[in-house]
Formats: structure tokens, C-alpha cells, sequence
């Protein structure tokens, strides 16, 4: 295909795995092209699938068309240069760290919102199946390494609990109280023990 653009990609669904190219004939994030819905499966090519967790049983075939209603997470593992002339648009928004948990794994990511409203108003207002997120940690539940990937597809009918992860704050050293310390008593206690 002239003038396409390839995705390497992996798809997780709940009982496989499929890792493979994805092309566009028009250049745009995986994100919005799993969100138009042009077609109820994902095509892939040059495709390897393997259990669930399990990628050293992979089979490889030369093509898959994967119904995109049973993905749960794609994940995008190597991206195209974009054409000169694509411009992203550059709305205002706030990086919100979130813990995701599905059937299968638990994500630590990173979603952007507005950063006007919170994130269960987003989350309630979103009509997209699939919502994009970056610096993912993927943990799976029934155990096993966890997987770092920069980007990710989360598909939103997967999600069965989240909550915001909090940046902790500077600790407090153990020293430091609320109320003031009387230098005075503290060389009384060092010179009594003398």
C-alpha cells in the first residue's frame, strides 16, 4: 500500500493474545481509529497469536481480523512517523495518574482530562469505546511480570473498578512534630545521661 501508515500492535483479549501490523490508509492515532467503528475487526497482518500470557505458545499466521468488541487493550508497541502536514490538536489538558482494574490485568497509567472537570465527570461523559492512555504498567491478575508500554488502548466496557493514584507528597522527617521543641530539655536529657 503507497502511502499507508503501519502500527505494530498488540491486541489483549480475554483468552489471547495477538501481536501484529496494522495499517491505515490515512494517518491517525490507534486511538481514534478503533473509536470510528469503520469495521467490526481489527486487521492485522503478519500476525502472531498465543494464550493469553503464555507468548512463548504463539502460532504465526499472515492475517487476523480480530472483532475489536472483544479486545480489551491495544496496545501500541511501534508507531509511524506522521506526515508533515498532520497537526495534533492542542487542547488543554491534565495528566492524572489512575489505577484501572479489568478481569485480567491492573494498569497504572496515565489519562489525560480537561482540566476544568474531574475525572469521574469524564469518564461518565465519554462516548469512545476505547480511551487512549500513556507510561502504562500492565500487571496481570493471575500473576507474571509486569509489562511497560508507552501507549495504550483501553477498552471502557473492560473496566471494572479505578481510582486516582495521589503523587505522594514530601515526607515529613520523623523529627520534624506539631509543636515546637524545647532545646533547653533536649541538652537537659543528653547531659543527664552523662
Amino acid at each position: 500500500m503507497n502511502g499507508a501508515f503501519t502500527f505494530t500492535v498488540e491486541i489483549f483479549t480475554p483468552t489471547l493474545l495477538y501481536t501484529g501490523s496494522y495499517t491505515l490508509s490515512l494517518y491517525r492515532r490507534v486511538s481514534d481509529a478503533l473509536n470510528n467503528r469503520l469495521s467490526r475487526f481489527i486487521n492485522l497482518h503478519d500476525v502472531s497469536i498465543a494464550p493469553l500470557w503464555r507468548p512463548q505458545q504463539a502460532q504465526r499466521v499472515p492475517q487476523a481480523l480480530v472483532s475489536w468488541g472483544d479486545a480489551l487493550l491495544v496496545a501500541v508497541l511501534v508507531e509511524p512517523e506522521p506526515p508533515p502536514d498532520y497537526h495534533v490538536p492542542m487542547l488543554p489538558r491534565a495528566t492524572q495518574p489512575v489505577m484501572f482494574f479489568t478481569s485480567e490485568f491492573a494498569l497504572r497509567a496515565e489519562i489525560y482530562r480537561r482540566p476544568d472537570i474531574e475525572l469521574e465527570e469524564m469518564l461518565s461523559e465519554l462516548t469512545d469505546d476505547f480511551i487512549p492512555l500513556r507510561n502504562v504498567t500492565i500487571f496481570p491478575i493471575n500473576g507474571g511480570a509486569p509489562q511497560h508500554r508507552s501507549f495504550v488502548c483501553l477498552a471502557q466496557r473492560a473496566i471494572q473498578a479505578l481510582y486516582n493514584v495521589r503523587i505522594p507528597a514530601v515526607p515529613e522527617s520523623v523529627s520534624t512534630t506539631s509543636r515546637p521543641v524545647d532545646a533547653g530539655a533536649e541538652s537537659t536529657e543528653n547531659t543527664a545521661d552523662t
